[in-house]
């Protein structure tokens, strides 16, 4: 009888007791199966990254014939700006895009804002690559300098070498890291586009001092 009485005192409160630790378990049920799912789509949308880097890199390449050819006019005294630059202005690719999307849709927070900086970078270079090609026609009122082309030429460096560090972690060869990119990383980028520190006048020192700039930023 006392044990009835106990019982029907706390009902309520050991009924919704009961039904909050079911919801619980109910909720951690549902986020990580929805945890899972998010892996799993990251996972295929990764599978198409490799592609998408390597469509990326032949835009870069062609970037950087269209820049090494107007420092070079650049620093001809007898200068043209009427005469068209004679590479061929690089079109952006379509298939990153998409793969890009779901990947930063579905990735940790950290491999998301990593793709979303390379694609915040492309934006800005592609503006500026099509004013300088501009810059070199008839009836232009923008002037190209060398000073902005070698910072152009540095930060499509940075977006080589980002892409860089992506492409083993895309074929699933090696987990992220975000860590800031050091001068190697700009030496092998700029090697893999054909740019020669010796042909823009003090790429190498520009470079270093970004680099140094960049981890002071980050240290502050």
């Amino acid at each position: 009888i006392y044990v009835q009485k106990v019982w029907d005192r706390w009902q309520t409160l050991n009924t919704g007791m009961l039904a909050f630790i079911s919801s619980v378990i109910a909720l951690n049920i549902a986020k990580f199966n929805s945890n899972k799912q998010r892996e799993r789509r990251f996972i295929a949308a990764r599978a198409f990254l490799p592609h998408a880097l390597s469509e990326l890199t032949s835009y870069f390449k062609s970037s950087s014939r269209l820049l090494i050819e107007a420092w070079e006019r650049c620093g001809d005294p007898g200068l043209d700006r009427s005469h068209p630059l004679e590479a061929d202005f690089p079109e952006l690719p379509e298939e990153y895009k998409e793969t890009f999307s779901r990947c930063i849709a579905d990735a940790e927070s950290d491999v998301g804002d990593y793709l979303a900086y390379i694609l915040m970078r492309l934006q800005v270079h592609h503006s500026r690559l099509r004013e300088l090609n501009d810059s070199f026609s008839e009836g232009s009122r923008n002037v190209p300098v060398r000073e902005n082309i070698k910072s152009y030429t540095y930060r499509l460096g940075e977006l080589q070498a980002l892409t860089n560090r992506l492409f083993d972690f895309a074929r699933g060869f090696e987990s992220f890291g975000g860590s800031d990119l050091d001068w190697d990383d700009y030496s092998n980028a700029y090697s893999n586009l054909d740019i020669w520190l010796e042909d823009i006048d003090d790429l190498e020192g520009f470079t270093r001092r970004a680099i140094a700039r960049s981890k002071s930023n980050s240290d502050a």
